[in-house]
């Protein structure tokens, strides 16, 4: 017992020494300040506990330093969750902004068809959306989300704000299948809209983003940037746009102006449509 009580004084005594270096330090920077001179005893105690003070401000920076990566750590954590969460709001605002630009150009196209329909005396239509496309067929046919139960009938005409897209010519109760008037059986008889050159004649698609076709008159004048619309003869009624002439050329042997046609519609970004029932249709 008594050999471990004296074990202990050296680190007692060690522990003076510390402590009574820590008060000159303070003392000498309470009695020096402001003062240009010190005693000879401060000048003594001063060299003895430099010494010291050095090994304290050492020990004190190794502190600091040894704990910076760590403290660096934590402020990198902060500051990236931070970011994150500025990356997670500047999504929702991205999206938001997306879904309100489509909703705009939904109701852009919508406008547009029912002022179609409108002007052209389109009566007692029906809206419906895109669900599938034939894979095979990109520009053929599609199907739509509603059929018969809704009062759709085969050969009803369907169409959009651009002009004409085509006919039903396949149906079920809640849904009917579309073919497009740039499938090679969606002929479509047209006139030329000019006051003078109001000739007559007949396109087809051919499964591609052009139709083709020609004059029925071969004295018939037509040429490029014509536009085409229904000539009443047929399925559809007249005056619908089918779209511009982008080619011209004279069939040797018939002496029939053959012509190319750029559609009006945009068969690749068809996603909701107008549908006239066939019955409701007036032909001129």
């Amino acid at each position: 017992m008594k050999e471990r009580h004296l074990n202990n004084r050296p680190i007692a005594r060690n522990w003076l020494i510390v402590l009574t270096a820590i008060l000159l330090v303070i003392t000498i920077g309470i009695t020096v300040n402001g003062r240009a001179h010190v005693t000879a005893v401060e000048n003594i105690l001063g060299n003895i506990v430099r010494p010291v003070q050095a090994i304290l401000t050492n020990i004190s920076n190794g502190i600091a330093e040894s704990t910076y990566p760590i403290r660096n750590v934590f402020n990198l954590a902060r500051e990236n969750e931070a970011l994150k969460q500025e990356l997670l709001e500047m999504q929702r605002r991205l999206i938001e902004q997306t879904l309100y630009r489509e909703e705009y150009e939904d109701l852009k196209k919508l406008r547009k068809a029912l002022n179609y329909a409108y002007r052209n005396n389109l009566n007692n239509y029906l809206t419906a959306d895109v669900i599938s496309r034939d894979a095979g067929n990109w520009y053929g046919m599609f199907v739509v989300n509603v059929g018969s139960d809704d009062g759709v009938t085969e050969n009803a005409m369907v169409f959009n704000g651009s002009g004409l897209i085509g006919q039903v010519f396949e149906l079920g109760n809640n849904w009917a299948k579309v073919l497009t008037i740039t499938d090679v059986r969606g002929a479509v008889s047209f006139r030329i809209v000019d006051d003078v050159r109001n000739f007559d004649g007949v396109v087809s698609g051919r499964s591609t983003a052009e139709m083709v076709g020609y004059l029925f008159d071969p004295d018939g004048e037509v040429k490029i940037g014509d536009q085409l619309i229904t000539s009443g003869l047929g399925v559809y009624p007249k005056g619908i746009i089918i779209g511009k002439v982008t080619g011209v050329k004279t069939n040797k042997e018939t002496l029939l102006k053959h012509i190319t046609v750029a559609p009006s519609v945009d068969f690749k970004q068809i996603d909701r449509v107008f549908i006239i029932p066939e019955i409701n249709v007036i032909k001129e």
